[in-house]
């Protein structure tokens, strides 16, 4: 054990707290001599049990050599950062402005003084509104430009605009609230829109994009390091926006996300391909060219069965979890603090425990790929999505949120990779850039639809409301389930067996 100066040094400062732990006095020689023979102890256990030790970890070092493998293809490595890159941009930028709009310019933030759940409603119509009529014309672009330079173009664009909203909004808003200052909301809501544009047409071309950077091949695990990458780098910008800023303005936590996303448009010139066939025309002819197109997109989508369920099972996974699940948390949130049954430390960790559902989902989703069908994956996810929802729905309290927010993201991450690995073996290399675009039509809907029906049955402090929108929204989903089931049973000839391209539709065809 002296040989390995590490594993030494170890196990001789836990063999040492764990003795201070159990005798509870200062430690004196004779829990000197208790902590060097129980880390010998230790040691020599290890040493008696090297050769099943090292098979285990062997095991271990080999699945997630497996699971890391796409990474080696240099292609799909930089564009996995870009997207990396954007989505950590994204929770600098947005988190800052949303704990502007919410909490104030004051140091940290209180859950307890977020506004009215009309008031937050009313705030993501105004985003997800405005921004639904623009995504259709996202995919158009990315078939027609080069994917490379929409990627590049996108993240400097929305550097500049949100270096101008961070002067002339946040900056002047200092350690004040937005509520009331009419001009300053609506800069910020701005911001936040050109931001969430520029991570929708990182995400659209990246889901376009990969089957050519992979080769048409292990297209489930790429869809899989991707979903867990983007959440975990969004989640660490939107938690860093947050502990800067109760030390710094969040102005110039902005700032800082607008030199992440300058570093992601270099990035992206790295990239050698990203499209099957160069697309190649000028923007006058592409305005007259983006109603034609969008149609012909959703005809593509239409006319390919695959695609079609793809697409309906996204947008109700959209509806169900991030829609009803996770507002319906959101909003209660403030009452569970409110009314004693938590604090703002044991929401942070429930939400904690949702991101480990999902990290879980995309492990065993890289298990389970080579032996199971995407579809099959698909509904089974959905299924347990429906089911937890209806199950723990009936429990409104802080660990019945816990369990609904794991299933549910665990389900989420799932479903999402099934869907988008479905999509993209179903469409031609051509049609892949508006496929997506749809997909941000969805991802869109599925905020304002449930925000709608919400803002009409939600009551502020009412446990048997919020267990009455669970439930029935779990059970019918259930019920949708049934019927995406039935569905895929008269196509299953379109779907391809595991993560490969379909016949018909490689790069470059269609």
């Amino acid at each position: 054990m002296a040989l390995v100066p590490t594993i030494s040094i170890a196990l001789t400062v836990l063999a040492g707290v764990l003795v201070v732990a159990v005798t509870r006095s200062p430690f004196g020689v004779a829990h000197a001599w208790a902590t060097v023979g129980l880390a010998t102890l230790a040691g020599g256990g290890l040493a008696l049990g090297r050769r099943p030790i090292h098979a285990a970890l062997e095991r271990v070092g080999a699945f997630f050599d497996r699971m890391f493998s796409v990474f080696r293809r240099p292609d799909y490595a930089t564009l996995m950062s870009v997207q990396f890159l954007a989505m950590a941009a994204d929770g600098l930028v947005r988190g800052s402005i949303a704990k502007s709009i919410a909490f104030g310019g004051q140091r940290g933030f209180d859950v307890t003084t977020v506004p009215s759940a009309d008031y937050l409603l009313k705030v993501v119509l105004a985003l997800y509104v405005p921004y639904t009529f623009l995504s259709p014309f996202i995919g158009v672009f990315i078939d027609r430009f080069e994917r490379r330079r929409v990627l590049s173009a996108t993240n400097v664009v929305t550097a500049v605009v949100v270096t101008v909203v961070a002067f002339g909004a946040l900056l002047p808003l200092g350690g004040g609230t937005s509520e009331g200052r009419v001009g300053i909301t609506a800069a910020l809501i701005a911001g936040m829109l050109v931001m969430q544009a520029c991570v929708r047409v990182v995400l659209a071309v990246k889901s376009a994009a990969m089957p050519d950077v992979l080769a048409g091949r292990d297209l489930l695990q790429g869809n899989g390091l991707s979903q867990a990458g983007g959440a975990l780098f969004q989640v660490l910008g939107a938690g860093l926006a947050f502990g800067l800023g109760a030390a710094l303005p969040a102005w110039l936590v902005v700032l800082g996300g607008a030199g992440v996303l300058v570093v992601a448009a270099v990035v992206s010139g790295r990239i050698r391909r990203m499209e099957a066939t160069p697309h190649e025309a000028t923007l006058a002819e592409e305005l007259r060219r983006i109603v034609r197109d969008i149609v012909a997109g959703l005809r593509e989508v239409a006319s390919r069965p695959a695609g079609a369920l793809g697409l309906a099972s996204f947008q109700m996974i959209r509806y169900q979890f991030w829609g009803f699940a996770l507002f319906v948390f959101a909003l209660y949130a403030k009452n569970l603090v409110e009314g004693g049954s938590a604090d703002t430390l044991a929401l942070g960790l429930v939400g904690g425990l949702g991101f480990v559902g999902g990290a879980l989902g995309m492990v065993l989703a890289q298990r389970w790929k080579d032996t199971v069908p995407p579809l099959r994956l698909l509904l089974g996810s959905m299924t347990l999505l429906g089911a937890g929802t209806s199950v723990f729905g009936w429990w409104v309290a802080l660990p019945g949120f816990a369990a609904l927010l794991f299933t549910g993201f665990f389900a989420f991450f799932v479903a999402k990779i099934s869907a988008d690995t479905i999509m993209q073996q179903a469409m031609p290399d051509d049609f892949r850039g508006r496929a997506f675009a749809l997909f941000d039509i969805a991802y869109n809907l599925g905020f304002i639809v449930p925000a709608l029906i919400l803002a009409f049955l939600w009551t502020e402090n009412d446990p048997a409301r919020v267990r009455a929108v669970l439930v029935v929204s779990g059970l019918t989903f259930l019920a949708l389930t049934g019927l995406v089931a039935w569905w895929s049973s008269r196509i299953r000839e379109h779907f391809a067996p595991r993560d490969e391209l379909v016949e018909g539709s490689a790069p470059g065809e269609g």
